[in-house]
C-alpha cells in the first residue's frame, strides 16, 4: 500500500531534506513504484507509490494545486469517484471532461469545503493536506480506520507518516514507550485507537480528522453513527435486497485494479459472501479475482476446501490451495514477528505469510479480506424488543431459548475451568485484568478503570441494538487489526481491502432492525439471506465461520512449547516490572491441561516477542 510522511515547521526554519530522506527510507517498501518529493522552506512532504487503481497510475505526488499554496499527499481509494465529480465540476473546482486521480478529487474537495472535505469521501483513506496560505495543515483518516496517519506535534515542528517509524526517524524524536498502551494491550488489548506504543505520538482514530496551526491542534470526529436514522420495509426481502446491491458495489470498488486481486477464502460467511459476489463479477468480466484457501491434510476438522471448493468452481475462479498443517503459531521463531511500530501480531501470521508469498508470486497486487464481516452482520448483538414488537414471536422464543442454554454453558466452564493465581486467593479473579500484569503497574497506570471503561461502552444494554452495532463496527480491537493486516500486507507490496469496511453499507446496518441483520437462532442471517442470489444452491447451508483450532493446540502443545518457554523465562517485560511471569505461566499450564482459560494468553506472547525484537 502506498504511504506518506512529512515534516512541517512553523518557527520559520526550514525542512532539512535528510529528515524527510530518513522518514522515506524506513517505509520504502511502500513505495514500489516510486517516490515523489515535495520541499519548500519549512514544509517537506513525501509519497511513496504503489499502483492499485486505474487513477493511482496517472496518479503524480505530492499534488500541488493550480494556483499553488496548497498541496496533497493521499494514501486513498476513492470509491463516490462519480459523484463527487459531478458536484466538484459544477462547483467549478474539476474541469468539464477531466478524469481526476484520487488526490485531484482530496484537493478539489478541500478547496471546496475546507475542514468538511472529509465527510464528503467513501473509501478507504489517509491524507494530509497543506494549505500554505492559512498556514495550516488539514488531514483525515476513513470512517472504518483501513488506513493509519500517525503524528507528533512538538513546539514549533509537526510530524506525520503512515507508519510510526517514519515520525521515530527523524532527528531530535525521543523513542520512548508509552506505558499505558503497553498496560492496555495485555488487558485485553484495550489500546485506545488514538494511542501509540511510544510516548508522544498519537494516532488519528478512525472517522477523524486533525487540524494543525501554528501554537494549536485539534481533532474531531467528523462521521457518527446515526442511531436515530431508520430505514423500514414492509417485506424482509427487500432488506437483503438492499444489502446485496450495497454489498456488489462494495466488492467492485475493491476489484478495481490494474493488475489481480486475490481473496483469501475461507468457508465462512464473510469471505464466502465476498467470493460469490466477485465470482460473478469476474464472470461479467469486470476483474481478475484469484483464490487462496488453506489446505489442511492431517487436521481436517480445520480444512473448509469442501465449502470453497464448489463456491470457486461454480463461478469458474482459479483456486490456489496453501498447504497449511505445518504453518502452527510462532513457526520458525523469531521469523513472522511483530513490526517495529506496536506488537499487534496474528496468531496466524506464518499461515497468513505463507498465502501472502504466493499472492506475491502470481502477481496480484490487492488482498481482500473478510475481517470485519463479524462486526457489520454478525456478533452478540440481538433484538429481542424488536422480534417481540414485530409479532415473532417464535423467532422470539427460538432466541431467548438459545442464549440461555449458551449462557449456562458458558458459566459453567467458566466455574469448572477459570485457572487460579498461584500467589493469590479466589476473589482475585474479580479483578479487571489478567493475572499476569503485575498489580502495581496496573495501578500506576489506572488500568482497573481503562479496562472498566472499554467494558461499559462493549456492554451498555442501554444502548439500542444500532447503537451497539455502530460501536462494535468501530472497536478499537478491530482498528488496531486493520491497521496491523495493512502493514503486514504493505511489506509484500500488497494492498489491504475488506468490503465489510464500506461506508455506505454500514450506514444501512446501522440503519435497519438488528433481528433482521443478526439472531441467535440464525447467525448473520440477513448476509445469508442475500446471498441466497449468488451462492450455489447446497453450499450456502454449509457456510460456517470455521477457526484452526487445531493448528492452534497443536502449535502450542507440541511445536511451540520451548518458544513459549524462551518467552516467558527472564522476560523483558518482567524487568521493566509490567508482567507476572508466574501468573502467565499459570494460566498457560492450565490451557495444557485441557482447561478453559478466561484470558488469552497471546498478547503477552507477543509484547515480549515485540521487546525483543525492537527493544533488545
Amino acid at each position: 500500500m502506498s504511504g506518506i510522511c512529512g515534516v512541517i515547521r512553523f518557527d520559520g526554519g526550514e525542512v532539512e531534506p535528510s529528515w524527510l530522506e530518513g522518514m522515506v527510507e524506513v517505509a520504502r517498501h511502500r513505495g514500489p513504484d516510486g517516490v515523489g518529493r515535495w520541499l519548500e522552506g519549512g514544509v517537506g512532504l513525501a509519497h511513496l507509490a504503489l499502483h492499485v487503481t486505474p487513477e493511482s497510475v496517472r496518479e503524480s505526488q505530492p499534488l500541488v494545486s493550480r494556483e499553488g499554496g496548497v498541496v496533497v499527499v493521499a494514501d486513498a481509494r476513492i470509491d463516490n469517484r462519480a459523484e463527487l465529480a459531478v458536484r466538484l465540476r459544477s462547483a467549478g473546482e474539476l474541469r468539464a471532461g477531466d478524469e481526476p486521480t484520487d488526490a485531484e478529487l482530496i484537493l478539489a474537495a478541500y478547496r471546496l469545503w475546507g475542514e468538511e472535505s472529509a465527510a464528503q469521501l467513501v473509501g478507504d483513506f489517509a491524507f494530509v493536506v497543506w494549505d500554505g496560505a492559512r498556514r495550516r495543515l488539514y488531514g483525515a483518516r476513513d470512517v472504518m480506520g483501513m488506513r493509519a496517519l500517525y503524528y507528533r506535534v512538538e513546539v514549533g515542528r509537526v510530524l506525520f507518516g503512515t507508519e510510526v517509524k517514519q515520525i521515530l526517524a527523524v532527528p531530535g524524536v525521543p523513542v520512548r514507550i508509552f506505558e499505558p498502551a503497553v498496560g492496555a494491550y495485555l488487558a485485553g488489548p484495550y489500546v485506545l485507537p488514538e494511542w501509540t506504543f511510544y510516548e508522544g505520538v498519537e494516532q488519528l482514530a478512525p472517522a477523524h480528522v486533525l487540524v494543525v496551526e501554528a501554537g494549536r491542534h485539534r481533532a474531531w470526529r467528523y462521521w457518527e453513527v446515526d442511531g436515530g436514522r431508520r430505514i423500514r420495509y414492509r417485506r424482509e426481502a427487500e432488506y437483503a435486497e438492499h444489502f446485496l446491491e450495497l454489498f456488489t458495489e462494495a466488492v467492485r470498488a475493491r476489484l478495481r485494479s490494474v493488475r489481480p486481486v486475490g481473496l483469501f477464502l475461507s468457508g465462512g460467511v464473510d469471505s464466502g459472501s465476498i467470493a460469490a459476489v466477485a465470482g460473478r463479477l469476474v464472470r461479467d468480466g469486470e476483474a481478475e479475482c484469484p483464490e487462496y484457501c488453506w489446505a489442511f491434510e492431517e487436521l481436517a476438522e480445520c480444512d473448509e476446501r469442501g465449502v470453497s471448493g464448489p463456491l470457486a468452481a461454480h463461478w469458474g475462479i482459479p483456486v490456489t490451495e496453501v498447504p497449511a498443517d505445518e504453518q502452527w503459531p510462532l513457526r520458525d521463531y523469531p521469523a513472522h514477528g511483530p513490526d517495529r511500530d506496536d506488537p499487534f501480531l496474528s496468531v496466524y501470521q506464518p499461515l497468513l505469510d505463507a498465502g501472502l508469498t504466493r499472492a506475491c508470486a502470481d502477481g496480484a497486487a490487492v488482498m481482500l479480506t473478510g475481517h470485519r464481516g463479524d462486526e457489520l452482520v454478525g456478533d452478540w448483538i440481538y433484538d429481542p424488543v424488536g422480534l417481540l414488537l414485530s409479532g415473532r414471536w417464535v423467532s422470539l422464543g427460538e432466541d431467548l431459548q438459545l442464549k440461555r442454554l449458551a449462557y449456562h454453558v458458558y458459566r459453567r466452564a467458566r466455574r469448572l475451568g477459570r485457572p487460579q493465581h498461584p500467589r493469590r486467593q479466589r476473589d482475585s479473579d474479580t479483578r479487571a485484568y489478567p493475572p499476569w500484569v503485575r498489580p502495581e503497574f496496573g495501578r500506576r497506570i489506572g488500568l482497573e478503570v481503562l479496562v472498566g471503561e472499554a467494558r461499559h461502552v462493549a456492554r451498555d444494554r442501554k444502548a439500542t441494538p444500532s447503537v451497539q452495532r455502530g460501536r462494535r463496527m468501530l472497536n478499537s480491537a478491530a482498528t488496531w487489526q486493520a491497521v496491523m493486516r495493512e502493514r503486514h500486507r504493505a511489506l509484500s507490496d500488497l494492498s489491504a481491502c475488506d468490503p465489510w469496511t464500506d461506508r455506505s453499507l454500514a450506514e444501512f446496518l446501522v440503519s435497519i432492525p438488528q433481528h433482521v441483520v443478526n439472531r441467535v437462532a440464525e447467525p448473520k442471517r440477513l448476509a445469508r439471506r442475500a446471498m441466497k442470489h449468488v451462492v450455489p444452491a447446497g453450499v450456502l447451508d454449509r457456510l460456517g465461520k470455521t477457526e484452526p483450532v487445531g493448528l492452534f493446540d497443536r502449535g502450542f502443545k507440541e511445536q511451540a512449547l520451548d518458544t513459549v518457554g524462551d518467552l516467558i523465562q527472564d522476560a523483558c517485560s518482567a524487568d521493566s516490572g509490567w508482567l507476572d511471569t508466574r501468573g502467565l505461566r499459570g494460566v498457560f499450564d492450565a490451557f495444557l491441561d485441557g482447561k478453559p482459560i478466561r484470558y488469552d494468553f497471546w498478547w503477552p506472547l507477543t509484547l515480549e516477542f515485540w521487546l525483543r525484537s525492537h527493544w533488545s
